[in-house]
């Protein structure tokens, strides 16, 4: 069966880390938090999921159905042929998250992404703040552990409630070194990141307004995580916050990546539907991760509208709202560049 045109690309997700880090907590927290998103989710440990029984609709085989629309598959290896299959449905998803093995490679996962009608999302790797550098300078483990780390997008540095704030300080400015400037690290406990940072802002959720700033918690954590533990705090987790703009007026491309290059570094996730300048007829899609991003057309407007939308979705203190609203706004103005 061919894929037909006129449909979205299937973003896609791949989960990664070392066996305890929290790669299944974070998952469990996505499902719960997954709201209209229609997500598949490919597992190999199909059992290690455990998801809560009032989401699961129907099980068969090895697919679980969720009330929220989303699905759950266990493959043996075979991740081509599943991706192939999902994208094949009459109802694929619009949304594919891979949880890797603990042993596996990330990177490699991620790259099925550029298969024809897949868009590479993110490798989103977990880490555990207790042990990861311990566990990256053994020789057994850390050739392993920094291959993964290396492919990250974005490193969730799990487990933060566990360890002292100085030691803390020291393993993300020691993950910073390792996965370089260009990978996004937050920091959490039992895995909670809210689902527009794991799996990227939806442009479609931007209100009508100029421009608008909130605050989001992280979804309630998870109490099947592998590291629970007496007298835990569930409020140590980030806040994020976000900025939202929408506008009809093309926007400059080249003043867009000028002003995408100078994001300060706690910006974690950003999206966007353009209509750009330099090319009025075709919409364009921003998808930013940390400070990696593109900007590639998508297709003809059509009978649509043109029309700008972005999200922008950093840690406290790193998304100015007011000068993110005067660079858009400059950038749209008929001089701007």
């Amino acid at each position: 069966m061919s894929v037909a045109p006129s449909r979205e690309p299937i973003a896609l997700t791949v989960i990664g880390g070392f066996l305890g880090a929290g790669k299944t907590t974070l998952l469990n927290g996505l499902l719960h938090d997954a709201g209209d998103r229609r997500l598949a989710v490919l597992v190999n440990d199909f059992g290690a999921i455990n998801i809560d029984a009032e989401l699961v609709q129907s099980r068969e085989g090895e697919m679980i159905s969720l009330r929220n629309g989303c699905i759950c598959c266990g493959v043996s290896g075979d991740f081509i042929g599943e991706l192939a299959l999902l994208r094949d449905r009459d109802d694929p998803p619009e949304h594919v998250v891979v949880e890797a093995s603990g042993v596996a490679d990330p990177g490699a996962i991620v790259a099925l992404g550029d298969m024809p009608g897949y868009r590479r999302d993110a490798a989103v790797i977990v880490a555990d703040a207790v042990s990861v550098r311990a566990r990256a300078a053994d020789e057994a483990t850390g050739p392993m552990i920094r291959r993964q780390l290396r492919a990250a997008d974005l490193i969730v540095l799990n487990k933060r409630d566990l360890v002292a704030e100085d030691e803390l300080a020291r393993t993300h400015g020691w993950l910073r070194e390792l996965a370089g400037p260009s990978t996004a690290i937050v920091q959490t406990s039992f895995g909670a990141v809210p689902v527009d940072v794991a799996l990227g802002a939806r442009p479609a959720a931007v209100r009508p307004a100029a421009a608008a700033s909130s605050r989001s918690d992280p979804p309630a954590p998870d109490h099947h995580a592998e590291h629970d533990h007496p007298g835990h705090d569930h409020a140590a987790h980030p806040d994020f916050e976000t900025w939202s703009w929408s506008g009809a007026a093309p926007l400059s491309g080249a003043g867009l990546v000028a002003a995408l290059e100078a994001l300060p570094d706690g910006i974690v996730r950003a999206k966007g539907l353009l209509h750009l300048r330099e090319d009025p007829q075709r919409r364009y899609v921003l998808q930013l991760v940390g400070r990696r991003y593109s900007i590639e057309a998508d297709r003809s407007w059509g009978e649509g509208t043109p029309a700008s939308q972005l999200v922008v979705i950093g840690l406290p203190g790193s998304v100015d709202v007011a000068g993110l609203t005067s660079v858009v706004e400059r950038l749209s103005a008929p001089s701007g560049a």
